[in-house]
């Protein structure tokens, strides 16, 4: 029997509860090595199994550059959330992060990206 993490035990996400929802920060400020990326996809997809979370915030408050690779997880980890009848939204990224985004057409049509936590979690 595989044993699932504690929330501490995680290496790339600070997990937290604002009320109902489930507050996922990462870590890392720098994504762009494959194996990072990689572990964080893996940690992501656990926790959305894990938890089953019904509302869910991925907060990039601290991540400065990230690789286009990173949304792979994301999409991932919505599919997952979505199909337990919840939602996935995103938040806190740099403009330069929220700009790849939108060149890519993914904010506001895959992906509800908002400015702050506290906009993104008032939007549920």
């Amino acid at each position: 029997m595989t044993q699932i993490p504690t929330w501490s035990e995680y290496q790339h996400l600070l997990i937290r509860r604002e009320g109902e929802v489930l507050v996922v920060e990462l870590i890392d400020p720098k994504l762009f090595d494959t194996t990072t990326v990689t572990q964080l996809q893996d940690e992501l997809l656990l926790l959305v199994d894990t938890e089953r979370p019904s509302k869910a915030v991925v907060d990039f408050v601290r991540v400065v550059h990230c690789s286009t690779a990173v949304i792979n997880g994301l999409l991932r980890a919505k599919k997952r959330v979505f199909a337990n009848g919840g939602q996935l939204k995103l938040c806190g990224m740099t403009t330069g992060i929220r700009d790849a985004y939108k060149t890519l057409n993914l904010d506001g049509t895959v992906f509800q990206i908002y400015n702050s936590l506290e906009d993104a979690v008032l939007a549920f």
